[in-house]
């Protein structure tokens, strides 16, 4: 809780994977995929509840013995690659019920989001009033090392805004549930940025990713054993 605000937080988690089969589930670095976000779920200090959403029987099982246990499966209608994580939000919180402050979608394949980036990216969203925030990170190279192809393969500097340009990293996203049901958008006008470091954001989708992300998280570990 932040304040006298009611926060919710929901995993999404189907099972169909177009690149990597079962991803979330998948051991990295000594524990499945989702239980990285899930830990970092449990640790923040402003959510009031946590959801997983999936149609995925290992996953909701996984979430239970985690000390999550998600009251609902979500229908198939809305498990598919096409289906809407808007859409599957709103079913959540139709099925958990109750009024909340916001809502905060925390997608699996970042296990690298600390529960501070959590809660701050709430805190964020409660002092400037933003419809909503979303974490970004920078570009994983400065500027300088960018170039545009012109015709023929000539290299070009590329335009100065780009010193200005972060990259999305799906890590968190917080919204206020009743513009979110509006808008239908987690990216309304009016959005602000939150700036997680580049090796915090990382969103995992393939087999390389996955390995580079296990690599990290047991350096991370290895580090801190010393």
């Amino acid at each position: 809780m932040i304040g006298d605000r009611r926060v919710i937080g929901i995993i999404p988690a189907r099972a169909g994977s177009r690149r990597m089969i079962g991803k979330n589930t998948r051991m990295l670095a000594g524990r499945p995929m989702i239980g990285w976000t899930l830990a970092a779920a449990q640790a923040s200090q402003v959510l009031d509840r946590i959801v997983v959403s999936s149609d995925d029987p290992a996953v909701l099982d996984l979430a239970a013995r985690m000390g999550c246990p998600a009251p609902f499966v979500r229908p198939a209608a809305l498990s598919g690659p096409e289906a809407s994580v808007i859409d599957a939000v709103e079913h959540a919180l139709g099925e958990v019920g109750g009024v909340w402050d916001y809502v905060v979608l925390l997608q699996p394949t970042s296990p690298l989001r600390r529960a501070t980036d959590i809660d701050a990216a709430v805190a964020l969203a409660e002092k400037s009033g933003a419809p909503t925030v979303i974490s970004v990170s920078p570009l994983s190279k400065p500027a300088a090392f960018h170039v545009q192809m012109q015709e023929g393969g000539r290299l070009q500097s590329p335009p100065d805004t780009l010193a200005d340009t972060f990259v999305v990293n799906g890590a968190v996203y917080v919204a206020r549930p009743e513009r979110l049901s509006h808008e239908r958008t987690f990216r309304p006008e009016g959005a602000l940025g939150y700036v997680m470091p580049v090796e915090c954001g990382w969103d995992v989708d393939t087999a390389d990713e996955f390995a580079a992300c296990e690599a990290r998280l047991r350096a991370d570990s290895g580090a801190q054993a010393t």
